[in-house]
Order: C-alpha cells, then sequence, then structure tokens
C-alpha cells in the first residue's frame, strides 16, 4: 500500500488522501521514425574447408576387371585421376579421401562416329615356345601298297621355262622336258643353244620348274655338243634360276640339259 498524504486545504478542514490503485495500461503508441543504417560490421573468420568434389576433366589412372583390383588408398601421383572398372563396359570410380572409393554416375550420351584408325603399331616381340601337347591318336591303318600302285612319272614340256635368247634346238623332236621323280627329284633332257654363241658369265638359262626350286644351290655339270666335247658348270639356285658358269671362247652355244638333275626338297 502507498503511503498515506496528508494536505490541509484549511485551518479547520483536515483530508486524508490515500492513493488508489493503477489503471490498466494505455494502447501502444504510434511507430516511431526508423532509424538511420548502421556501419557494416568486420568479416568473420574462414569457414571449415569442404569436401573435395569429385574430379572435372578425367584422366585415366588404371582400368582394371572388377571393384576389387582397386588399391586401398592411390598413389600421390594418381590424385585427382579416375579409375575405370569393367571389361565390356566401364564403371568410373575416384578416391574420396573421406568417403572412400565413390563411384561417379554419368549419363550417357548418344553414340559417336568412328574414329580414324590409327598406324599400325610395332611387332611385338616373340612370345615363348608354348609346352608340347599330347600325343595324338594311332591313325588307322593304311591299304598294304603294291607295285602295281606306284605312279609313273610324266615328262613335261620346259620349253616357255627358257629365258631370252636361249632356244631349243629344232631337231631335237621331244624339246626341251622335266620330269618330277616318286623321290622328289627333277631331271631336265633335251639340247639348246645360245643364238650366236660366245654368252657371258653367269648368263641366266631357264627358270627352275614349277614346284622344283631347291631349298639349297646345286652345282652340276653340263656338256656342250662340240667335238671334243667340253664340259660347263650349271648352277641351280634358290631364287628358282639356272646360270651357265665360266664358259670357254669360241663355244658353239648348244648345251645338253640331260645331265642336270636336283632334289627339290
Amino acid at each position: 500500500m502507498s503511503n498515506v498524504v496528508v494536505t490541509t486545504p484549511s485551518p479547520d478542514v483536515i483530508e486524508i488522501l490515500t492513493p488508489g490503485l493503477p489503471g490498466p495500461p494505455g494502447p501502444a503508441g504510434p511507430a516511431g521514425a526508423q532509424g538511420v543504417q548502421g556501419t557494416i560490421g568486420p568479416p568473420g573468420p574462414p569457414g571449415p574447408a569442404g569436401l573435395q568434389g569429385p574430379p572435372g576433366g578425367f584422366v585415366i589412372a588404371a582400368v582394371v576387371p572388377d571393384p576389387s583390383f582397386l588399391p586401398a588408398v592411390p598413389d600421390a601421383s594418381q590424385t585427382g585421376m579416375v579409375w575405370l572398372v569393367g571389361t565390356v563396359t566401364y564403371q568410373v570410380y575416384y578416391y574420396d579421401a573421406t568417403a572412400g572409393w565413390v563411384t561417379l554416375d554419368i549419363a550417357e550420351g548418344p553414340q559417336g562416329p568412328p574414329g580414324v584408325q590409327g598406324p599400325m603399331g610395332p611387332q611385338g616381340v616373340q612370345g615363348a615356345v608354348g609346352p608340347t601337347g599330347e600325343q595324338g591318336p594311332v591313325g588307322a591303318t593304311g591299304a598294304t601298297g603294291g607295285m602295281d600302285q606306284l605312279v609313273k612319272p610324266v615328262w613335261h614340256d620346259a620349253s616357255s621355262l627358257l629365258i631370252s635368247p636361249w632356244k631349243p634346238v629344232p631337231s631335237i623332236q621331244q624339246g626341251v622336258r622335266y620330269l618330277i621323280d616318286a623321290w622328289g627329284r627333277c631331271q631336265l633332257s633335251g639340247e639348246i643353244f645360245y643364238p650366236g654363241g660366245d654368252f657371258n658369265e653367269g648368263v641366266p638359262i631357264m627358270q627352275c620348274p614349277p614346284g622344283t626350286t631347291p631349298t639349297q644351290n646345286w652345282v652340276l655339270p653340263a656338256i656342250e655338243d662340240v667335238i671334243p666335247a667340253r664340259v660347263y658348270r650349271v648352277d641351280i639356285r634358290t631364287d628358282g634360276n639356272i646360270y651357265l658358269q665360266f664358259p670357254l671362247l669360241n663355244t658353239t652355244g648348244q648345251l645338253f640339259l640331260d645331265s642336270l638333275s636336283w632334289m627339290t626338297q
């Protein structure tokens, strides 16, 4: 309760006033005018660094068939690189320092046009010889042979194999011939001549018949058609040609081929 207040309006009247209780609050006054903007405060301290995002432009570190081949932690030199996992289609993996290996989902675009063919790479080194395979089964027994099954060698014309200007001697009816016997031996027959004679050393006579080129050079004698007879050296070479070597002076150019026989294997 408030203190009692004594007032004396006149000498013979005394009034004693007792204060009443507080009245209810009045209505709120109107809003005041907006104050002026304060000055900008100083910047706060920098926030913590965010997590590392996935790489942008891809640099492929390696291609592996499945995730089990990914290393626990990539080498420092592979920071920011991606790994391709798969054999036909591939999924992109990158390493996050907090989350570990994370797949990078990429929307697949339309297939691009084929690129130009690259140059042929160098020949690789020869691989190691593989192990010997198992022996195969024994083949069926063949029919019993006999003399009646032997094929008689056949003479073939060899005139077209002569190298110009060598020609067959016209008086020899059978011309220039060859045969290949059952042992793979080639035999020539006939007589040829070099127009004008006096040919040079190493002049080619003819080509070896088909399938008769030897695997090593052969040196054989051939006889000139003169009296007394003269012997010449003839080379059957692995290049497929037959050459006459070391001719004598004043040669007639007529040469017998019947002494020329060599193995074709």
